[in-house]
């Protein structure tokens, strides 16, 4: 009985390391290793860098993927970037947290591919540490 106990904490510590998802009515939310938060098709992080920074790093995430049809909308404490990108409509929210955080929701198709999503995310991060 003991081993039957264990083994079913150890299943459920397993699910609860690799991710998580609720589902409420429509909406759907969850969490990657801590650093995404997946909420009705966007996955969304905070990055630790200025604003400035990381809407450069975002733009040229896009411009590096040939998107097309790509339409920059930039104000003071937020910018979005909506695009195609292989034939999937891709759109890319920057929002001012503080002076060094910066929140990027990246919503990939009509219904939200977190896998599409977290890829954008790769090349954001990536262009951050360039």
């Amino acid at each position: 009985m003991l081993k039957k106990i264990a083994l079913l904490v150890g299943l459920l510590s397993l699910t609860a390391l690799g991710g998580c998802a609720i589902v409420a009515g429509d909406t759907v939310m969850g969490y990657e290793s801590g650093k995404f938060v997946y909420h009705d098709g966007s996955l969304e992080s905070v990055y630790k860098y200025p604003l400035e920074q990381v809407w450069d790093a975002a733009r040229k995430a896009v411009t590096d993927l040939k998107a097309s049809d790509v339409v920059w909308d930039r104000k003071i404490e937020k910018g979005t970037i909506d695009a195609v990108l292989y034939e999937e409509k891709v759109k890319i929210t920057v929002v001012y947290l503080t002076r060094s955080d910066t929140s990027v929701s990246v919503r990939v198709g009509t219904a939200g591919s977190n896998v599409g999503a977290k890829y954008v995310h790769d090349r954001i991060e990536a262009n951050l540490k360039k």
